[in-house]
């Protein structure tokens, strides 16, 4: 499946962007010692609860891809993301929408491999809007095709996204894999430092949406600067 072109510019939420200092970007992108990701909204932090992780281990690194002898520069990398966010009244919701990650040095020409059932698709440059903390363009996003309060046009009762009450732990969840241009050296661990997730009907009552990201104080808004 091939990406779509990167002057796309898909919306996780409506706001407005601030300046966040950047002290700490080094730091975080050489952890490469953190096991799997613990993901928190920004608006309920109780309610929109992720759990983002490579396949077997901390040191879990994108495969590269290669024509004969020659290296393409393309890279494939697998994660899981499991929704551990308590079930609301509707056991249905919250429901994860959208995942998404920033990168070194702005990519472009990611594709996803998995899953390909037509729920989902891969956007570039995404826009998300992280409550209290601005604006971030992500590099790339999954995305459940749905509409802007989270249902699925025309299956309502069937809606897409990852359902929530999933436990947390390495491989639990749903399992992407994307190729591209990621960064060499850096791990899937490294990579998860970076990501975002949207969260749709987190209230027990209501549409309410949420953005998370990693549960750190090593996490600054934007990542890299």
């Amino acid at each position: 499946m091939t990406a779509h072109p990167r002057p796309r510019c898909h919306r996780f939420a409506g706001g407005r962007r601030t300046t966040v200092v950047l002290a700490a970007a080094f730091a975080i992108a050489s952890l490469a010692t953190v096991s799997a990701h613990i993901v928190r909204g920004l608006t309920y932090p109780t309610l929109a609860l992720a759990f983002v992780s490579s396949p077997s281990a901390n040191l879990d690194a994108p495969i590269k891809v290669m024509w004969e002898s020659e290296d393409t520069g393309l890279r494939v990398a697998c994660f899981y993301t499991a929704n551990t966010s308590p079930p609301s009244a509707d056991p249905q919701w919250p429901r994860i929408t959208a995942v998404g990650f920033e990168l070194p040095d702005k990519r472009a020409g990611f594709s996803l491999m998995e899953p390909l059932n037509g729920e989902w698709e891969l956007v570039e440059g995404a826009n998300a809007v992280l409550p209290g903390h601005g604006a971030v363009t992500v590099d790339f996003a999954i995305i459940a095709r749905v509409n802007p309060v989270g249902f699925s046009p025309g299956r309502p009762r069937d809606p897409l996204g990852i359902p929530p009450g999933q436990a947390t732990g390495r491989g639990n969840g749903t399992r992407f894999c994307v190729s591209g241009p990621f960064p060499d050296g850096m791990t899937i661990e490294q990579m998860i430092n970076g990501v975002v997730v949207r969260f749709h009907q987190v209230q027990p009552q209501g549409l309410a949406s949420d953005i998370g990201i990693w549960d750190s104080p090593l996490r600054t808004v934007p990542l890299y600067p």
